[in-house]
């Protein structure tokens, strides 16, 4: 199972990426138009599964 929950920034076309590290084919990455859409993601599988997030995201307070 993944250890941790990964927002980014996508390489082109301004979408973020949720992603489960280690990566495994049971937990493929994720796409979203908004930070606060991906942000949601992550939050919600973090309360059910208590993986820690790092956002990596200027939005979230990473450069």
């Amino acid at each position: 199972m993944p250890d941790r929950i990964i927002i980014s920034r996508a390489a082109i076309g301004g979408r973020f990426i949720v992603s489960f590290e280690p990566r495994t084919i049971a937990m493929p990455s994720l796409e979203f138009r908004a930070h606060a859409d991906a942000k949601r993601c992550a939050d919600a599988r973090h309360a059910a599964h208590g993986w820690p997030i790092i956002d990596q995201t200027a939005e979230g307070g990473a450069a």
